[in-house]
């Protein structure tokens, strides 16, 4: 009968992209790994590995079942952690992502009295661009997010955050500063906008100058260097360029049809329909009482 070990077995390998290493992660030797698979092989009555390959690659058939079995161990590992977290009360791992414009400490504040209170849970903090975080609330890494919130999401219950004021900007050397004080769309076009790209739903970019050069990049650092260096122009939060704005290195830009200073609402959401643990709850309770204060 197949065994989870096997399918586990099965991952490994294809993971680790080697018997050895899917043996050290496993913590057993090389010979069970490989007497798991040809049992399994045996069992369903096909080769999971082309072997007259040097490296561990599957064969079409096994390529269907690891994925299969990917599937089967996601939804084990899921009823282990739902047990184990019956007996105790509380989650393994809580996931919040937030969209990596905002400024971070006020979200480490509420993370690190959270943490205090329950120093048994792992709390998992990924940064992503735009609404990326909803990727990760998709796939159940996350259950708590800071978004911008560009609309109402229907499946989402929020609170508020905070507005971040972002600025157009560009090289205080720039020569367009002194050609122009409103610069026209078409002069801006030969100019590269520096873009911010990411995940699939953030994918759709705000405030991009349509039919112009452009520099795509994953993170605002790389963005505001580039800027800072003369190589393009482009939206920034207020905070990352204040010290910039200040010294003269960088200075606002006024672009036809366009404002040189937007403001963005964040909000903290997650799913309204999800039932959450203890500490998913009190890291809501604990957001809810920054925007009380805050607000």
């Amino acid at each position: 009968m197949m065994t989870l070990d096997q399918l586990k077995s099965l991952q490994a390998i294809v993971e680790g992209g080697s018997l050895r290493v899917a043996a050290e992660n496993l913590h057993r030797t090389q010979p069970t790994i490989s007497v798991a698979i040809k049992n399994l092989e045996k069992e369903l009555g096909l080769e999971l590995f082309d072997r007259a390959q040097y490296r561990n690659k599957l064969t079409p058939q096994g390529e269907a079942l690891y994925k299969k079995a990917k599937l089967v161990l996601g939804q084990v590992q899921s009823f282990e952690n739902l047990a184990k977290q019956l007996t105790t009360g509380e989650e393994l791992e809580v996931g919040i992502a937030f969209t990596s414009a905002i400024p971070v400490a006020p979200i480490l504040n509420t993370i690190r009295q959270c943490k205090i209170e329950f120093p048994r849970t792992r709390l998992e903090i990924y940064s992503e661009n735009g609404t990326g975080p909803l990727d990760l609330l998709e796939n159940g890494q996350a259950s708590l997010l800071i978004i911008p919130w560009i609309k109402n999401f229907e499946t989402l219950e929020s609170l508020p955050f905070m507005n971040l004021r972002f600025v157009s900007v560009i090289s205080a050397q720039s020569p367009l500063l002194k050609e122009y004080q409103v610069v026209p769309k078409t002069v801006m076009k030969t100019h590269p906008q520096v873009v911010i790209s990411g995940r699939k739903s953030s994918k759709k970019t705000y405030g991009v100058l349509e039919g112009g050069d452009q520099w795509r990049v994953n993170d605002f650092q790389t963005k505001k260097e580039l800027i800072v260096q003369g190589m393009g122009w482009g939206s920034l939060p207020e905070h990352l360029i204040k010290e910039e704005l200040e010294q003269g290195i960088l200075a606002p830009l006024q672009v036809e049809g366009g404002l040189t200073w937007t403001e963005a609402e964040f909000r903290i959401a997650r799913l309204e329909s999800e039932p959450v643990g203890p500490v998913a709850q009190r890291l809501w309770q604990l957001f809810q009482e920054r925007a009380n204060t805050t607000g």
